[in-house]
């Protein structure tokens, strides 16, 4: 534990602090006193981090930093198969019509019709009931609900992964600040970026061009339609679906449905808890019916989404224990790293008087206290150890 203090007290006397206020009330470095009345730049410098709007910035720039658990480069890296999707997704219109293959009208009706139900899901239950004034109140209920699960779908991700964020933030795993929503991000980036390929690899017609034009050829000048959702427009008196969906990039991208493969993701990354997990399953459910009623997916495009967020969550996970691995000593912050310093001080008194000082060291990039592998070259086998377990 000594070697610890002492490498601590020598990187604040590099730094140009000669002593440390151990005083709960003023726990902060005092800064070295200069040579009489000269001016010099270290003395400007002093008094211009002394300034009152200096001061805070800094003190902003330190709560700042405290939310960062993870840091710039690591959070970067795993939103790359994130910002290669949407780059996908949203240029892929601009890709020369000659050049993009042909799009596949038959396949996914006639395997519908050959391995699973038909067309038996296709608007259930409106397809059952009969359209007169006694059902139109529970048929409209339905409308409602349908274009609701599919309008919480475009933003239900994002607030997952803020969610995760909030609920992760203070919890720690082997004394480590826990992945999340990173690890979230990264098999979600992985599973759209997937996707978007298979759409525009192999476009295929959903179920209301089948409904509309039957099996005569599509072509990429056609816009998408709402579908089922042109009921919710009609009750809203406004067209917020015919405008959403006719603005998409992608119009032919019925396999693999993503409406059926993001609630998937979602309920996978659920925290541990019983409501949690059951709420997702619900949620996956609702989805799964919308996708059928509205005429937007067959039941062979859910199964397909189902198999494409297996196949992207075993891909993230065994790719990001590479990544981890491979960021060793640059994937936590420097807010994040004053678990080890915490952890030690809770064995040592003196070591919690300098922990101010350290934190403030850390929030500034230290370069070298920020570094465990040069950390370790100054410590003692005990030392290291017992910063291996935080």
């Amino acid at each position: 534990m000594n070697n610890i203090k002492d490498w601590i007290k020598g990187r604040l006397k590099l730094q140009g602090w000669d002593s440390v206020s151990t005083s709960p009330s003023s726990p902060s470095l005092s800064p070295p006193e200069s040579n009489g009345p000269m001016l010099t730049s270290q003395s400007l410098s002093t008094s211009f981090q002394q300034l009152p709007i200096i001061s805070g910035l800094r003190i902003l720039d330190r709560k700042i930093s405290e939310f960062s658990r993870f840091s710039l480069v690591f959070k970067i890296v795993l939103l790359i198969p994130m910002l290669t999707w949407l780059i996908l997704f949203q240029f892929s219109k601009y890709i020369p019509h000659p050049h993009r293959p042909k799009i596949d009208v038959s396949t996914l009706p006639r395997a519908e019709t050959s391995l699973l139900l038909g067309y038996s899901l296709q608007h259930f239950p409106r397809s059952e009931l009969p359209e007169n004034e006694e059902w139109s109140d529970f048929l409209s209920f339905l409308d409602l609900l349908s274009a609701m699960a599919y309008l919480i779908h475009f933003a239900m991700s994002w607030i997952f992964a803020l969610f995760l964020y909030m609920y992760y933030r203070k919890k720690q795993m082997g004394g480590k600040p826990i992945a999340e929503p990173w690890t979230y991000l990264w098999c979600f980036g992985f599973l759209n970026m997937f996707a978007v390929v298979t759409q525009l690899a192999w476009p295929t017609a959903p179920p209301w061009y089948l409904e509309y034009y039957g099996e005569r050829p599509a072509n990429y000048n056609m816009s998408g339609d709402p579908a089922g959702l042109t009921r919710a427009d009609r009750l809203l008196n406004y067209p917020l679906f015919t405008n959403l969906y006719g603005n998409s990039p992608i119009v032919f991208g019925s396999f693999p449905s993503l409406h059926g493969a993001w609630p998937i993701m979602i309920t996978i990354f659920a925290p541990p808890h019983r409501v949690l997990k059951v709420g997702g399953g619900i949620y996956v459910g609702l989805v799964w019916w919308a996708a059928m009623y509205l005429n937007h997916h067959f039941l062979l495009d859910l199964l397909g989404g189902a198999a494409y967020v297996l196949f992207a969550y075993f891909v993230g996970m065994s790719t990001i224990k590479i990544l981890k691995t491979a960021f060793k000593d640059k994937m936590l912050s420097g807010a994040a790293s004053k678990f080890a310093f915490k952890k030690l001080a809770k064995d040592d008194g003196e070591v919690e008087d300098y922990l101010p000082e350290i934190e403030l060291a850390i929030v500034e990039n230290d370069p070298i206290i920020t570094s465990s592998t040069t950390l370790k070259k100054t410590m003692s086998h005990e030392d290291v150890s017992l910063l291996d377990e935080v």
